[in-house]
């Protein structure tokens, strides 16, 4: 298999990992898909619903929602689930940002059939190569998407660049056991996404520049 992979990768630029984490959520079915069941079939891996996320995340962003001239980015977007929540509650700037262009439309479609909010910022980026200046970000979340990043380990490097000296970033992801991971060699675990240990989370993020890291698991495996 790693062979293969290798060759592919020689012949069509990309793995076939890469091509599930880069492709998967650039299809406009599954944009349509993600908010009519997708998302919320993430509860069995211990993701305990968007509402209750919104509100941890809310309490972990703190005194950014309430800044003015704050800069609150949800990276990896998706349909706007969590934007379109946070959207309500900070008083300065948001920025919706993902790498795929059908969940992009579907974000704005959705920001526009909601009559109580305004439609933030929405940007096309790369984790790898993040449009912010260095230490401009008051606040960034990202949610069930570091799986999804082909370039996690640049993605988690150019976060910390952005981020402004101890400003939060909540990410949340799936772990060793989702999807019955556990089950499975790594070579064919990590053949599309990637699943983590917590320690191997912890040193990601510690390499990648961030302090005072906390990994939590939820059971069984987010």
């Amino acid at each position: 298999r790693e062979a293969a992979d290798e060759l592919r990768a020689q012949l069509l630029g990309r793995s076939s990992a890469e091509r599930v984490q880069e492709d998967t959520f650039r299809n406009p079915f599954v944009s349509f898909l993600y908010e009519r069941g997708w998302r919320d079939s993430f509860k069995r891996s211990g993701f305990p619903g968007i509402d209750e996320e919104f509100e941890e995340v809310c309490g972990f962003f703190g005194n950014a929602l309430d800044d003015a001239d704050a800069t609150v980015v949800d990276l990896s977007c998706g349909t706007g689930l969590m934007a379109r929540r946070l959207a309500r509650v900070v008083e300065g700037r948001l920025i919706a940002a993902d790498y795929s262009e059908s969940m992009l439309l579907e974000t704005r479609r959705r920001f526009e059939a909601a009559d109580d909010v305004a439609t933030p910022e929405l940007y096309r980026v790369d984790v790898a190569q993040l449009p912010f200046a260095t230490e401009s970000l008051d606040a960034v979340h990202a949610g069930a998407a570091l799986h999804c990043w082909v370039n996690l380990e640049d993605g988690l490097a150019e976060v910390c660049r952005s981020l402004k000296p101890g400003a939060p970033f909540f990410a949340t992801t799936f772990l060793v056991g989702a999807l019955g991971t556990n089950r499975l060699p790594r070579q064919v675990r990590d053949a599309g996404y990637r699943f983590f240990e917590e320690d191997e989370l912890r040193e990601l993020f510690e390499t990648a520049g961030f302090v005072d890291v906390s990994v939590r698991r939820e059971d069984p495996a987010c």
